[in-house]
Formats: C-alpha cells, structure tokens, sequence
C-alpha cells in the first residue's frame, strides 16, 4: 500500500515537471506580467484625512542589522515629505512600495553622512525612472555645496544615460536637485519653511554640538503635530518644537547599556572602539533625559530612532527601554525599519 501512494506521488511528481516545461513560456511570461503589474501603496499618499508616517530607516553609522540609516517619510494632505536619507533609504523605500518620483520635498537634518548618504541615488533614480520636475532638496546651510558635489560626483553617468535615453536629455536638469537652504536670523530658533494646502513645516535648532546648525522639523496639519528630531541631545532648546506633538519620531541612545559596555570594551582591548562611544554619548539623546522630556512636553506618542546600539534581538529590544516607563506615561515604540503609524 505504501509503495503505491509512493508511486503514485512519484508520477504526480513527473506528470507536473512535465506540464511545467511543456508550458514554461507561458509561465515565465506570466510570471513576467505579475512583476510588472504590481502596484506602489497609493494609500500613504492619497490619504488626505491623516498624517501617515513610514519609518524607512532607523539605523546610524553603526554597523547593524538595520535596512537603512535615518530616514522618516510623512504624508499629509496628498504630498509625501522625506525627512533625511541615510543609506539605504531608496531601498528601504521601495520595499515599502513608495514611488520616489513622487515626492514633494527632501528635508536634511544635518550633514552627517548616515542622514544623507543615499540623497543623490535618491535624486538619480527619481530622475532615471519618471520624475517631472527636480526634486527640492532643504536643509541648513551647506545644502548647495553637498548637491554641487553629487552633480559633480554624477556628471559622467548623466552624460551616459542622456546620449542612450533622449527623454532623459531632454529632462537633464531632473538629474540634479534643487538647494533650498535655511539661513536663521541671529537669536531666531524656528523657521517656517513650508506652507501649502494645509500643511506647514517649521525647521528649529537642536543642540548637536559640534554640529551647527543641526535641525529639527515640526509638521502640523488637520490639528496633528509630528516633530522630527535629528540627532540632538537632550536639551530645553527643543521643548517648544516637542510640547503637545502627537507624535515625535526622536533619536534615541541607551547610554545606560553603552556605559556598561565600555568597561567591557577596554578589558578586551577594544581601546578605539571605547573611545568612541565615550565622546559620542554626550551628543545624544540619553533615553532616560528623553522619556523625562516627553513627558514634560506632553507628547503623546514617543518613536525611538536611530537606535544606539542597535536592538536586533527580543532581548535587547526589552533592555533598550529599561526606564523609560517610570518617566514618561505616553505611548512608547522601538521602531522598525518599514513601521508605518496613522494619525
């Protein structure tokens, strides 16, 4: 009996190799048809009820498991802002299914390499693949510069690619962003520098020291408020820009694991690496000065990004937070590369 069903499997096995390469044209350009009819989420940009906010990269210059470096995208009234672009982000992006060419604006924190690694395969792809006009690229002062030189960086490919695809030659300056640099008047905090149906973004100044300006990015529309940090310490500079937020998507640094770690590092000879972390916990957000902060801001739901050190395990996503929750009575999330909130 069992040598039978045995049998009997074996020619069910043959007979469907046997339809399969019988008909494996029609397979194959079935399979064909499907990769080219999938379609992006319409939904995170068509939504014109709710703020949405993808978190498309929550990692930093250090090495981990995360798909990309610092990388928030929010839409809000039928445009999508991106808030940083770290390596990886045009990846990250499109698994999540979102059309690059379709962004409204590009906001730089600062000019960290882990924040803006990625903005010009950012900018050449929405160029190679569709976009109308170039895409508007604003941070602090020095955003000209840094696009001047991927305009360099890139001249050679946008010369290949224009004398192979007339349409991109005739729409060479897509190939290059456009700088809109923030220049803030002395004593002057915040800027707005967004205002279009509905929905405002003001930049502020955070406190990264040695880094200035550093920002900081407030959206408001329909009565929600979602700021977006940067990477700043925790400092009475940015209350104004956190207080009554339905949502910061904040920096985070477990400075109470990195301090026990450091030991650590220097009995195993690890000297640089301690080094490093001792001069970098100083120009972060300390989770526990963060929970503090939030909770005296009043902000509703704090987002933990650019993880340090990153929590790739179930374990250390537990210890991450250890903390926080005796300070701050909000909503409290680790964030995941791909997470997506509604507000």
């Amino acid at each position: 009996m069992i040598r039978k069903i045995i049998y009997a499997v074996l020619a069910l096995t043959v007979g469907a190799l046997v339809l399969a390469w019988v008909n494996r044209d029609a397979l194959v350009d079935r399979a064909i048809q499907a990769r080219l009819q999938q379609e992006p989420d319409r939904n995170f940009l068509e939504d014109k009820e709710h703020v949405r906010v993808l978190v498309c990269g929550t990692g930093s210059p250090e090495v981990s498991s995360a798909k990309a470096q610092a990388c928030t995208l929010v839409s809000a009234g039928g445009k999508m802002f991106l808030f940083d672009v770290g390596d990886g982000a045009v990846r990250s992006l499109a698994h999540s299914k979102i059309q690059v060419n379709e962004l409204e604006r590009v906001f730089i924190t600062h000019f960290h390499s882990d924040h803006f690694n990625d903005l010009a395969a950012l900018i050449n792809a929405g160029w190679i693949w569709g976009r109308k006009a170039p895409l508007e690229v604003q941070g602090p002062v020095g955003t000209k510069q840094v696009l001047d030189g991927f305009a360099q960086a890139y001249a050679l490919d946008e010369g290949y690619r224009s004398a192979n695809m007339p349409h991109l030659a005739k729409n060479r300056m897509v190939a290059f962003g456009v700088p809109l640099e923030i220049a803030f008047a002395e004593e002057q905090r915040s800027l707005r520098v967004y205002d279009k149906d509905g929905v405002t973004i003001d930049a502020t100044l955070v406190a990264h020291d040695p880094v200035k300006p550093a920002l900081g990015y407030v959206l408001k529309y329909k009565g929600k408020k979602v700021f977006v940090s940067g990477d700043t310490e925790v400092s009475p500079v940015n209350m104004d820009a956190m207080r009554d937020a339905d949502l910061a998507v904040h920096e985070s640094y477990a400075a109470h694991m990195v301090r026990r770690a450091i030991p650590q590092m220097k009995k195993l000879g690890m000297d640089f690496e301690a080094t490093v972390a001792e001069r970098t916990i100083p120009y972060h957000a300390d989770n526990i000065a963060l929970a503090k902060q939030a909770q005296e801001a009043g902000v509703k739901h704090l987002l933990l990004t650019h993880l340090i050190p990153y929590p790739d395990s179930f374990v250390v996503r537990q210890m991450y937070t250890e903390g926080m929750g005796q300070h701050y009575q909000g909503k409290l999330t680790v964030a995941k590369d791909g997470l997506i909130l509604v507000l």
